[in-house]
């Protein structure tokens, strides 16, 4: 009898030891979505008229943001792409390093390009995610307000460099103050921009390769006007609208106006 009663008290204790250890994974599991930052929260993609087989491309583009509530982590952008060359991007971010501090900046960056100059900011090669130039500013941007980043073509570079050297600027559109964020110079093969872009917005905190719960990326809104081409003579002909598949039920994205659109993400 003594040994059927501990056989039944090690059943039972077993029971409730798996049971428990089963529903400590079934709520680790089941209940809490994840996501491996830095993370795309949702994005927006842009087709052009379509170039001509001659053309270079074209020699600018707009883009504008309306940031209504901000979270920690978090860079606006816009990417582009050369019609015979790689990509690069422009935008808004907070809690960014600048000099060693943490603060808002714009920032704009062109991936395998030859060299960068900022004379009012601080510019650099970055070997994350491939080799290019970045140039950022200290930018104290506001909630609530529209600005501008533009990239434009400045012209071929002057001995000893080769190459055609593009600028980034930032405007706040209610104010008109214009600053520029910097130059980035490019092989002159890879002529002008092509016919497509896209808008993203990308949370990149706790990049420490874990996984964290979607519940821990902050609330953030931004509503979006289309960017422009040809200093604003070229619109879009197309926009896709996409939400990242990780923390999907925490955003919102899609169009609310006849040249606008909204993305809101993260847990309020």
């Amino acid at each position: 009898m003594k040994n059927l009663k501990q056989i039944c008290t090690s059943a039972v204790l077993l029971f409730f030891a798996g049971n428990s250890f089963l529903m400590a994974q079934n709520n680790t599991g089941n209940n809490e979505l994840t996501f491996k930052s830095p993370t795309y929260i949702a994005s927006a993609i842009f087709n052009w008229p379509q170039l001509d087989a001659d053309s270079k491309g074209y020699n600018n583009l707009d883009f504008f943001l309306t940031i209504e509530k901000e979270a920690p982590n978090f860079y606006w952008a816009q990417q582009f792409s050369f019609k015979n060359g790689k990509t690069g991007y422009m935008g808004l971010q907070n809690s960014a390093s600048y000099k060693g501090e943490k603060t808002k900046i714009a920032i704009f960056s062109i991936w395998e390009a030859k060299t960068v100059e900022s004379p009012n900011g601080f510019a650099k090669a970055f070997g994350h995610e491939g080799f290019g130039y970045s140039c950022r500013i200290k930018y104290n941007w506001q909630e609530g307000r529209k600005y501008r980043v533009r990239v434009w073509e400045l012209g071929k570079a002057e001995a000893p460099n080769s190459g055609t050297w593009w600028g980034s600027w930032v405007m706040d559109m209610e104010t008109g103050k214009e600053e520029f964020i910097g130059k980035i110079l490019v092989p002159d093969t890879w002529e002008w921009l092509n016919a497509t872009s896209y808008n993203f917005t990308e949370y990149w905190g706790s990049q420490d390769g874990n996984r964290h719960p979607c519940s821990s990326i902050g609330y953030t809104k931004t509503i979006y006007d289309f960017p422009t081409m040809a200093n604003g003579t070229v619109k879009p002909t197309k926009a896709i609208f996409e939400r990242n598949d990780e923390c999907a039920s925490l955003t919102t994205t899609g169009q609310i106006g006849p040249n606008t659109y909204k993305v809101e993400a993260g847990s309020q």
